[in-house]
């Protein structure tokens, strides 16, 4: 059970972090702009606050575990979310790199504030760890495994994140960017079929 849970956990959280949103934006401009290793505050910012999400989501899992219907609809709910971030992705149009924040400050104290508040203030990221909790990890799942859970998702986010950082760092990487179009379509995809997967689960 463990086995099974840790990858689909795994699995849907890497096609997360391929999908580029306003985070992965937010790493590039600074990347760009002020080198990978300014860039890495940003990143160390935008994986704090990825982390207090998912601490509010296990806070908001334990209570309403004792619920079963209510987690039931949860369940369904959080299904719906990522097929809705599925056909978002595979209908998006190309990104651009206008599109991203731009800062100017050197300091690492505010890009490191940039990125928490990147994190912070997406609506998004806060829905995707209820999604991801509550169609994949199970109540009874032991108090240690789930800090594991958390601290690989933390974890698999800051790597990538800063290799992200350290890629665009070098602006000859930019010729990397039109194919980021493609991986969204990609993403889209696994997200829906991911979506899918967990929606026949539950009417089993």
């Amino acid at each position: 059970m463990f086995g099974l849970e840790f990858f689909t956990l795994t699995s849907i959280y890497f096609l997360a972090l391929l999908s580029p949103g306003q985070d992965f934006f937010l790493i590039i401009k600074h990347a760009l702009t002020h080198g990978y290793q300014k860039a890495w505050w940003s990143c160390l910012g935008i994986a704090s606050g990825n982390a207090l999400y998912i601490i509010l989501a296990y806070m908001g899992h334990e209570y309403l575990s004792h619920y079963p219907l209510i987690v039931s609809f949860i369940e369904m709910g959080g299904a719906l979310f990522l097929l809705y971030l599925g056909f978002l992705l595979l209908f998006a149009p190309k990104p651009h790199l206008e599109n991203a924040l731009h800062v100017k400050s050197k300091m690492a104290f505010k890009l490191f504030v940039q990125g928490l508040l990147s994190a912070l203030l997406n609506p998004k990221n806060i829905l995707f760890y209820f999604s991801l909790l509550f169609t994949i990890i199970k109540p009874e799942t032991v108090l240690h495994v789930k800090i594991f859970y958390a601290m690989w998702m933390v974890g698999m986010l800051l790597v990538w994140d800063m290799v992200v950082a350290l890629i665009f760092g070098n602006k000859r990487a930019l010729r990397l960017f039109p194919y980021l179009f493609v991986v969204q379509k990609v993403v889209g995809i696994g997200l829906i079929g991911f979506s899918f997967k967990l929606a026949l689960a539950w009417f089993q």
